[in-house]
């Protein structure tokens, strides 16, 4: 059986770290973008470029995330 505590742990502890540097970023666009980047770089991505990131994140283009 696995245990899913240590990805809820993991999960709780990303989400109060975005909202302690969310405040670095003016709009709601950017925070979402720099969290998006952040839990894609975090993720089984096969390879970490922009498109990959982008698609795993659900954007259309890799646009606002190498903007970021």
């Amino acid at each position: 059986m696995l245990n899913d505590a240590p990805v809820n742990v993991w999960d709780r502890e990303l989400e109060e770290l975005f909202l302690r540097i969310g405040s670095r970023f003016t709009r709601i666009e950017p925070r979402r973008r720099m969290r998006d980047y952040v839990r894609g770089l975090l993720a089984p991505v096969g390879r970490k470029n922009g498109w990959q990131l982008a698609e795993w994140a659900g954007h259309a283009t890799p646009d606002g995330l190498q903007y970021l």
